[in-house]
């Protein structure tokens, strides 16, 4: 009993350690994000060929995904299932951010398939939980 109690402790220390630092990430990559975003536009012009950057998303996907890791940090004594279900959100978040961020002209058509099919299988493992949780 009291080893449950210690790891419960422990466990609850690393857990707060690393929102701590999940948090000061948010905040350092949240200044960045809207430091590139000035910098975009204020360079950008209607009359330039150029068009606006896209260099903050992926910064923008590493705040999404950090947000659903505290998130998970947040619940982690609920169930197993709700757990798991937030891993999944979490990867369908990564892997979508690289879906966005890919140069589809120099990319293998093996790896767009292989994206596409983890794709469909973690969106499919996420509704099959989805479906048990509404059924208990």
């Amino acid at each position: 009993m009291k080893k449950d109690k210690i790891i419960s402790k422990t466990e609850d220390l690393v857990y707060l350690t690393l929102s701590i630092l999940a948090i000061l990430f948010i905040i350092i990559e949240t200044v960045d994000l809207m430091y590139i975003f000035y910098k975009e536009v204020s360079r950008f012009s209607f009359a330039s060929e150029r068009p606006l950057g896209l260099s903050g998303v992926p910064i923008f996907f590493n705040i999404i995904i950090t947000l659903e890791i505290l998130e998970t940090f947040k619940n982690h004594h609920n169930t197993i299932l709700s757990r798991v279900k937030i891993i999944l959100l979490i990867a369908i978040t990564a892997v979508v951010r690289k879906v966005i961020t890919i140069d589809i002209k120099h990319t293998d058509y093996f790896l767009i398939i292989s994206i596409g099919i983890l794709t469909l299988s973690i969106c499919v493992g996420y509704y099959f939980l989805s479906k048990k949780e509404n059924v208990e």
